[in-house]
């Protein structure tokens, strides 16, 4: 009797978190709680401020123009985000432009990290610039910011029962500004515990860059649970987290905010987006419980690309002798 009540216990409180999940998921209340986005100006402490200036977005080439005014910059087209995801006029950031549709960060002077779905291709990659700087007030891009792809150096983008990569490394045409440093990676493979406070940079529905808090590593959500062995051990490659994130953020560079290093690589997460429960024709941000249960967000564990050390040595000798 004492074996047939626990998986039946077991079971109970699974259909318990499901219609738990339902409930919540029909409920328009990704923003995980409290709105944790930043300008980058306008965040606290001064070292993401500066680690933003080594974030880039990846913006299509047909949507930067030589400026006539100016042939030292790129103009490009003002689409606000209000039009492009119809969102409803009383949204945060709702009339900023959206340009970027990736998030990349340095890793060395002329190498970039991004998600494996950002790059599909070396075409994808010839077709785009990684642009540093794109932050709230920006009206034309310095081509100074602007960097091409030289070389698609490694990509992953494989999901299985048991397996969950998606990265790739760009290398950059040229070597960026002195000032902007490489980001600090973890490339120890202890895992980040549970409850350890992160931080994410990038670029929001491709909105003009964002810092964002207020989250952190959280346990098994509630699809999860549902097949325990398996996400035992695809955790292996990545985590979750409450992260204020959205297309556009993928790419994105997740830090321990207790060490100030990256320690993951935006991947996933839940919808952006749902209708405005006030029957307006246009779309609110879709608010999630803060709970682990809910927590949808994906992040790559960066130390997970094989020989990573090596690879930023390598490149960080070759940028030298450019």
């Amino acid at each position: 009797m004492r074996n047939f009540r626990r998986p039946f216990q077991q079971f109970i409180l699974t259909l318990i978190f499901i219609c738990s999940f339902k409930s919540q998921a029909e409920t328009p209340k990704v923003i995980y709680g409290n709105d944790d986005r930043y300008e980058v100006e306008n965040y606290h402490d001064r070292v993401y401020r500066e680690y933003a200036k080594s974030v880039a977005g990846k913006i299509a080439k047909f949507k930067l123009k030589t400026d006539p005014s100016n042939p030292n910059y790129f103009s490009f087209s003002s689409r606000s985000m209000e039009n492009w995801n119809n969102l409803c006029p009383s949204e945060r950031f709702a009339k900023q432009n959206t340009l970027p549709n990736c998030t990349g960060f340095l890793i060395a002077p002329n190498l970039l990290v991004t998600a494996g779905h950002c790059v599909r291709s070396k075409f994808e990659c010839k077709a785009a610039y990684w642009v540093f700087d794109y932050v709230a007030g920006t009206k034309k891009i310095s081509k100074e910011n602007a960097f091409k792809c030289k070389k698609l150096v490694r990509r992953e983008l494989h999901s299985s029962w048991f397996t969950l990569k998606d990265y790739a490394i760009v290398q950059l045409d040229r070597n960026v500004q002195s000032f902007r440093k490489p980001l600090p990676v973890k490339t120890k493979t202890k895992r980040s515990k549970i409850g350890t406070p992160l931080v994410v940079i990038g670029f929001p529905s491709g909105a003009p860059m964002k810092i964002a808090d207020g989250a952190k590593v959280k346990a098994y959500n509630i699809f999860e649970l549902l097949t325990p062995i398996r996400s035992m051990i695809r955790r292996a490659y990545y985590f979750n987290a409450n992260l204020d994130t959205f297309g556009g953020n993928s790419g994105s560079p997740i830090f321990n905010q207790n060490t100030n290093e990256v320690i993951g690589i935006l991947i996933q997460g839940a919808k952006d987006y749902i209708r405005s429960p006030n029957g307006n024709n246009c779309s609110v941000v879709n608010n999630r419980s803060n709970s682990g249960f809910y927590s949808i967000e994906k992040a790559f564990r960066i130390h997970k690309i094989p020989r990573l050390n090596r690879i930023i040595k390598r490149y960080t000798r070759r940028s030298r002798r450019d």
